[in-house]
């Protein structure tokens, strides 16, 4: 005999059975964790958001020292931006804006068409060669530009080079020199390196620049291996120099009419190098002049009467030229009649 249901169990039922189904389906998952749920998954809590990554440290900021040696591998895209930070921060530091203005501007512009061919011989260096050519060590960055020289620091002995004649559109603020000892020899400490100091004073002579080649010099004898280590190839370098030097100043002097400026200068040529044939002939023909320009001043004074002034003066002359008989003569004339004129005094002081 079926029982009635009453209207509470009419309720329940359907409920029961939902949650049983609901069950099983859960169980269902348990033993089965493949079998699909129709259940909605529940949201995993969201997590903290990440921190944002931060930009890659700006790179360490390079010493000019650095960037040459850069620029010395042909690495001109990394030179360039570590000019560009420096000079973002110092616009005014020269070496920088010197290298950033070679990388910049047209080589074929600023140095010009107009070139000569040199064969690059052994221990020649781009550097030393645009110490000598072009007046600045640093301008090896040009000078590989126009030669379109991948690797400045790659010469090979034979090699062709192109060298411009003309460098009237370069600027005149040349480097410091420590600045060029980097570029002349990347791998010693600045200012120290003897092969760079040895190709600067080199690079100088050849040039004819002696000012510049006397500031290398003194800046070697600075270093106590000046002294006995570099003095082979240093004192004679420096002996150069100096002739050099003098040379030189003696030449400008003589150009300008500076008699005692040219003699002074080609004295101290012929005090480094008795035999130098040149300086000593300048030095005969100045001193000719000399002693002819002291005879005829003394005859002025000695026509006025200012016997004192004409002696001293024919004193000076006989100084370069004791044979010099025409001095001699009026000397003895103007001696004598100092004496007269002196008896003459003495008579009218007795009477």
């Amino acid at each position: 005999m079926t029982s009635a249901l009453t209207p509470f169990t009419r309720l329940v039922l359907p409920l029961a059975l939902a949650g049983l189904l609901s069950g099983c389906a859960q169980l269902q998952g348990l033993f089965d964790p493949e079998a699909e749920s129709d259940e909605p998954e529940v949201a995993e809590p969201a997590s903290a958001p990440a921190e944002p990554v931060a930009d890659e440290p700006e790179g360490e900021r390079l010493e000019i020292s650095e960037i040459v040696q850069l620029l010395q591998e042909g690495q001109q895209d990394r030179a360039r931006s570590a000019l560009d930070r420096i000079l973002a921060d110092e616009p005014d530091n020269r070496a920088a804006r010197n290298l950033r203005e070679q990388l910049s501007g047209d080589p074929r512009v600023i140095l010009g068409d107009d070139h000569f061919e040199h064969t690059v011989a052994p221990g020649e260096t781009l550097a030393g060669l645009a110490r000598e050519h072009l007046g600045d060590a640093y301008r090896f960055v040009i000078l590989a530009r126009y030669n379109d020289l991948a690797r400045p620091d790659r010469l090979l002995v034979g090699q062709q080079l192109r060298i411009p004649r003309d460098t009237s559109g370069l600027r005149r603020d040349e480097s410091a020199l420590d600045d060029q000892l980097m570029a002349l020899d990347p791998d010693a400490a600045p200012g120290v390196g003897e092969d760079g100091l040895r190709r600067a004073l080199e690079a100088d002579l050849a040039a004819e620049r002696y000012g510049a080649a006397l500031e290398v010099v003194e800046r070697a004898r600075q270093h106590p291996e000046a002294r006995d280590e570099w003095a082979g190839w240093l004192d004679p370098l420096a002996r150069e120099a100096a002739i050099g030097y003098w040379y030189q100043r003696g030449l400008e002097a003589r150009s300008t009419g500076d008699t005692e400026g040219a003699l002074e200068a080609f004295g101290e040529v012929l005090a480094r190098d008795p035999q130098h044939a040149t300086a000593r002939r300048h030095h005969a023909e100045l001193e000719e002049q000399r002693k002819e320009s002291l005879h005829a001043e003394a005859i002025v004074r000695y026509r006025n009467q200012d016997l004192d002034a004409a002696i001293a003066l024919w004193d000076e002359a006989l100084a370069i030229d004791p044979e010099f008989e025409a001095a001699r003569g009026y000397r003895l004339r103007a001696l004598e009649l100092q004496r007269r004129l002196d008896a003459l005094g003495r008579e009218d002081n007795r009477s």
